[in-house]
């Protein structure tokens, strides 16, 4: 396990490769893998998901030079190998998944009988070839039908959470059915790949779905979006 004091002390080594005299950084309990910064002058404090609690070291330096390079303004290469192995790993997933799902204030308590309305789409979908099947995929329903957005997903945590709104009787299962690929679609794209080659990735196995036509004017209707 990767502490405070260790992480510190890896970014300011790192922070000292690209210049920077002083470096703090803490980690902290977001929902999401994500990183924070401040930077004044050739000072810079970071404030880190704890999700990489358990990482390897040198993912935490990989990661400590991918965002040093971008707030030099420098080229971009992505999280380097050792990162994006980790971080994409059903280890990485099995230690952080509950606590993903714990901190989510998206997800709503609903009965068997409704859960399994998202397990008969996502074999639907699974059982026309549109998708694979997902290893230690959770599905959910949102605690608010209110929202705009459709559906929502993590693909590292492989979680979705689908709006409780399509839980209505009135709402075709093509709806259904083409929110729940959108997601799974995001999930199964290779996570290390540029952001519009992910997109075009997903654009192109939504638009295999045969329902699409019916989904997108239903949503269009009712003003919901994916």
């Amino acid at each position: 396990m990767v502490t405070s004091e260790e992480m510190n002390m890896t970014f300011q080594k790192v922070g000292n490769d690209f210049g920077f005299e002083n470096v703090d950084s803490e980690f902290s309990p977001f929902r999401e893998l994500k990183i924070k910064w401040c930077r004044t002058m050739d000072n810079a404090s970071f404030t880190v998901s704890d999700y990489p609690e358990e990482a390897p070291i040198e993912v935490i330096e990989g990661i400590a030079r991918t965002i040093f390079s971008k707030i030099r303004a420098e080229e971009e290469t992505g999280y380097p190998e050792c990162a994006m192995g980790w971080l994409t790993s059903d280890g990485f997933r099995d230690m952080n998944q509950e606590r993903y799902i714990e901190r989510s204030r998206d997800i709503g308590h609903t009965g068997e009988a409704e859960n399994e309305r998202l397990w008969e789409a996502y074999r639907r979908l699974v059982d026309a070839g549109l998708i694979g099947e997902i290893k230690g995929l959770r599905l959910f329903w949102s605690n608010d039908k209110s929202v705009s957005k459709a559906c929502q997903s993590s693909c590292l945590m492989r979680v979705v959470i689908m709006n409780r709104r399509l839980l209505g009787s009135e709402v075709p299962h093509e709806v259904l059915d083409y929110c729940l690929l959108h997601e799974i679609a995001n999930i199964s794209t290779d996570f290390g790949i540029d952001i519009l080659e992910r997109r075009k990735e997903v654009t192109d196995i939504m638009s295999e779905y045969p329902g699409k036509e019916i989904a997108r004017n239903w949503l269009y209707r009712v003003m919901m979006e994916i």
